[in-house]
């Protein structure tokens, strides 16, 4: 069947959202959804939501082996595709057989198309992650770095950064501060739950 062709038989029957990284739970209280996410910021952030089956990265050539490891990618189930070529049968192709996809977001794509390819998404159960916009996207991920520590004034060296990740759906906000260092990925111990942090709907 190719992309263009209806969908008959679909199950939409609702489903247990994907594993995420132990950091991002907060923000995925059900789980990655068969839904597109649009991310704007570290696109290293985006390693932490593919965590759960099989995954691929696509048009993101700078993303290695090593910041997978890291966000704790089972690399023996990553697929990496640095140049897709065709970005729309590229994608489409994957998520009929893999779980999510994280991938730079095409120059344009036709709001009918983008209907399809989620059309797909639910079908299949498969979670897309775009680097950058998408025509109605399900959930919004801004990332900002915060700060580093490790360094003085032209001496010292890098031992952790300090990330803010939040998510923003339905007008509802919810915000984690992670620390990317020598213990790996972790929550800030002094991270503000407050005003502005954790929302009440889920994401």
């Amino acid at each position: 069947m190719g992309f263009g062709d209806g969908v008959s038989g679909e199950d939409l029957s609702p489903r247990p959202g994907r594993a995420v990284h132990p950091g991002l739970e907060v923000l995925f209280p059900s789980g990655l959804r068969p839904e597109v996410y649009c991310l704007n910021g570290s696109a290293q952030v985006g390693l932490g939501l593919l965590l759960d089956g099989w995954c691929a990265v696509v048009g993101l050539p700078e993303l290695g082996v090593e910041a997978a490891r890291e966000w704790g990618v089972e690399l023996s189930r990553m697929v990496l595709i640095p140049d897709p070529g065709s970005w729309l049968e590229t994608v489409a192709t994957l998520i009929e057989g893999l779980d999510v996809v994280l991938a730079v977001a095409p120059p344009s794509i036709a709001p009918a198309a983008a209907q399809r390819l989620v059309a797909r998404l639910r079908s299949r159960g498969s979670s897309l992650v775009v680097l950058g916009d998408w025509p109605h996207a399900h959930a919004r991920i801004d990332v900002r770095t915060l700060g580093w520590q490790g360094l003085g004034r032209g001496y010292g060296a890098l031992e952790s950064q300090r990330l803010e990740v939040a998510v923003t759906r339905h007008h509802s906000r919810r915000t984690v501060t992670l620390v990317r260092g020598a213990e790996g990925i972790t929550v800030a111990d002094d991270q503000d739950r407050g005003s502005g942090g954790v929302g009440r709907s889920p994401a």
